[in-house]
């Protein structure tokens, strides 16, 4: 599953756009990826990050691979900086799923990230720059 991301230096945000099929693996490989390449880079810390599943073709997921998936997001989230990230979803599924992801990333010790989700992308956007 292709993810794009934009960073958006100005409004310190980060934007990601997920198209195709929804899988745990996809997710797991594309979180890992944005990590090491994006978010790992200091100039980045702090920034808040909106992530785009309306391009989602057909979701696949399983409650142990958001689990997993909550617990690896949550390994660079900055201990001193409370951030905020939110989702844009066309679906109830994808709805419900991030709203289990929310749960399951709450759960982490690591975890200082507030997690919302949204069906428009302006609700999305204006929550995430108050």
């Amino acid at each position: 599953m292709p993810a794009k991301h934009i960073v958006d230096v100005e409004a310190r945000l980060l934007i990601t756009t997920w198209e195709g099929d929804a899988t745990d693996m996809d997710f797991i490989e594309g979180l890992k990826e944005y990590q090491k390449n994006i978010q790992s880079k200091s100039e980045y810390h702090g920034f808040n990050e909106i992530i785009n599943f309306t391009g989602i073709a057909s979701i696949k997921l399983t409650a142990s691979g958001l689990k997993r998936i909550g617990s690896i997001a949550s390994t660079t989230d900055s201990k001193n900086i409370s951030t905020k990230l939110a989702f844009i979803v066309s679906s109830n599924l994808a709805y419900g799923l991030v709203r289990m992801y929310e749960a399951y990333r709450s759960l982490s010790r690591n975890s200082t990230k507030l997690v919302r989700v949204f069906k428009k992308e302006s609700d999305a956007l204006e929550w995430v720059q108050r």
